[in-house]
């Protein structure tokens, strides 16, 4: 917090894995707060009860090229066992329990007073059973060790084989184990805290984007995926910034200046106006408002920013439009124009060139 102290006014992203030191850092300003277990609870919240939200959003931010998430495994409400009540631990059950799901607690340690806390370090048969590992639907292993996260698992999937499992992975070199144990959702803390602040430095708009997804519904975010599969294919896109200014879109400003200039303009393809670019516009900001996947006929305005998703071809295609007059009169109307003062000369009218001889 000492940028904060030093430089008012700067943005300042910081890591935080306490709620209590996260409150007091708004005190040096506004810093952006990435809390890992609080932002991995959040999406396991959403992936419990709209998945489709939480695969479009992973996908998103994940590298480019990245195939689609196949979808997880769908979960049954029923009662979760925590081992490891530590500050992953207590976000988890707290996420659980706001759902309505009950939670039973293991961790040898814990001085919490909560009823459905068992001491011991879950390894342990009698312990698990004592918890309802049998009759489980899900199991978090949760501790700040990879080894013991990993026999928690082997011992919660020896007694309940198609338990739902989610994990802490300290280590990000621990990776291929986890794999090797088919965890269905595990968090690592610094990938977590490296894609939102990626996402918040690189792309604004997709910070923004992303803050809203999950205000909408679940078929909203399927209708999506399956648009941006079909238009660009099932790896993750590229994501882009178009701001309508003179700078950034002079083409279509000044075709703005003639007529309207709609969000389905600038998607036909600036060779075949029929045709449409392998992108989608995710987001439109205008003087603070935000239009979240705006249809085709939604009319652009100068100054507006646009969060745009596709493959990098499409990139070029639409700066050809932003750029180039012709390009943006054709998508617009369909008509065709000289791209070079030459042909515009030529196709004057023969009296308009006759009588500028004189």
């Amino acid at each position: 917090m000492a940028t904060s102290a030093l430089r008012p006014g700067l943005r300042v992203i910081a890591r935080c894995t306490s709620a209590a030191i996260a409150r007091r850092m708004t005190a040096f300003g506004s810093p952006t707060v990435i809390n890992p277990f609080d932002r991995f609870g959040d999406h396991f919240r959403i992936e419990l009860r709209a998945p489709a939200t939480e695969r479009l959003s992973r996908w998103l931010v994940a590298p480019i090229g990245e195939p689609l998430p196949a979808p997880l495994p769908p979960v049954a409400h029923g009662p979760w066992i925590v081992c490891g009540y530590g500050r992953f631990g207590t976000e988890l059950t707290r996420d659980l329990r706001a759902d309505h799901i009950d939670v039973t607690i293991i961790d040898p340690a814990s001085d919490a007073d909560d009823p459905q806390l068992i001491r011991g370090d879950g390894t342990d048969a009698g312990q698990l059973r004592a918890a309802g590992i049998e009759d489980a639907t899900g199991f978090v292993a949760g501790t700040d060790n990879d080894i013991t996260n990993l026999s928690l698992i082997s011992a919660a999937r020896r007694r309940n084989p198609g338990i739902f499992v989610v994990a802490r992975q300290n280590n990000p070199a621990n990776e291929a184990l986890f794999d090797a144990m088919q965890v269905d959702m595990h968090v690592v803390p610094t990938d977590v805290v490296a894609r939102e602040a990626l996402a918040l430095i690189g792309t604004p708009l997709l910070w923004q984007f992303l803050q809203a997804v999950p205000q909408q519904s679940d078929d909203w975010a399927q209708a999506l995926l399956d648009r941006l599969v079909s238009r660009s294919g099932d790896a993750s896109p590229e994501l882009w910034r178009v701001d309508v200014t003179r700078a950034s879109a002079p083409a279509v400003l000044r075709q703005m200046a003639v007529a309207p200039f709609t969000v389905g303009n600038l998607m036909h393809d600036p060779d075949d106006r029929d045709a449409v670019v392998a992108a989608t516009v995710l987001l439109v900001v205008r003087a603070g408002t935000r239009i979240l996947t705006p249809a085709d006929d939604v009319t652009l305005s100068p100054g507006d920013s646009l969060l745009v998703a596709g493959r990098s071809s499409a990139r070029q295609d639409v700066a050809t439009t932003l750029y180039d007059d012709p390009s943006a009169v054709y998508v617009a109307t369909g008509e065709r124009v000289p791209s070079s003062w030459i042909w515009r000369a030529l196709e004057r009218p023969r009296s308009s060139r006759v009588g500028a001889r004189h």
